[in-house]
Formats: C-alpha cells, sequence, structure tokens
C-alpha cells in the first residue's frame, strides 16, 4: 500500500502572499485530465471571528486560464474563531462536460491584508493500457 504522499500528486498554484481585503486572486491552473477529483487547500492566516474566504471554481480550455469562466456557485468559507490560521478545502469532482484546465479565484473580507496561499491535489485514475483488451476468434 501507498503511502498518501505517493499517491497524490501535489502543486502550489498560488504562492502565500499577502492578499488585500475584498481583492479577487486566481490560482494558476491545473489539468484536470487523468483525475477523478481535484483539491484544492486555501491556507489564510486568522481573518478574525465571523469573516469570510469566498471561493468559485473556475475553469478554462487554456493552461494559461485564459477565458476561465465560473465552474458552479462561489461558497462562502465562515472563520468561527478569528484568531488561528484557517484551511478551506475545496473539492472538484472532474466533470469532462467542464473545461480541462482548473483554477480557483478567491477573496476575503478581512479588516486587512492576511497571508494566503493555495494548493491542489489530485490521483491519478487508472486507465487500462491502450491495448490492454483484445478480442480473440
Amino acid at each position: 500500500m501507498k503511502r498518501i504522499f505517493e499517491e497524490l500528486a501535489f502543486a502550489n498554484v498560488f504562492a502565500p502572499q499577502s492578499v488585500e481585503a475584498s481583492t479577487e486572486k486566481t490560482t494558476a491552473f491545473v489539468d484536470a485530465s487523468g483525475a477523478g477529483e481535484i483539491a484544492f487547500l486555501v491556507s489564510a492566516a486568522a481573518l478574525g471571528a465571523g469573516k469570510k474566504v469566498t471561493v468559485t471554481v473556475m475553469g478554462s480550455d487554456q493552461s494559461t486560464g485564459g477565458s476561465a469562466k465560473a465552474i458552479g456557485d462561489a461558497v462562502e468559507f465562515t472563520d468561527s474563531v478569528g484568531t488561528e490560521p484557517q484551511t478551506v478545502v475545496v473539492s472538484y469532482k472532474v466533470d469532462p462536460a467542464n473545461p480541462r484546465y482548473i483554477g480557483l479565484k478567491f477573496q476575503h473580507d478581512a479588516a486587512a491584508a492576511v497571508v494566503c496561499g493555495v494548493s491542489a491535489a489530485a490521483r491519478s485514475l487508472y486507465m487500462p493500457t491502450a491495448n490492454g483488451w483484445t478480442l480473440a476468434k
């Protein structure tokens, strides 16, 4: 049995940096082909009690995220404690009807700038080899 870090592919899609309040930021985009699900981990310093992080999953046909569009609705996560760093986990189940490249758009409503970073993790789907099945007559 593999250990979890051996089963998942990780990507740093938004390097930790100071993000001003109410400023939308967009992560780098990851290639969703060959994955069944992608988990995004948004890390933020303490926001303040009752403050929120709003996250939208974005899709694009370009690896650079050009012409990205929202996939689904924005979701809000509330910091109930206010004094501890927060981790928001956003799971995206890959849908072949959506664009191939997936990223996040996010913002927070804290009173001041907050350091945020985003990582993505995915497990590859098992795919049989191209000629794994043959018909014998």
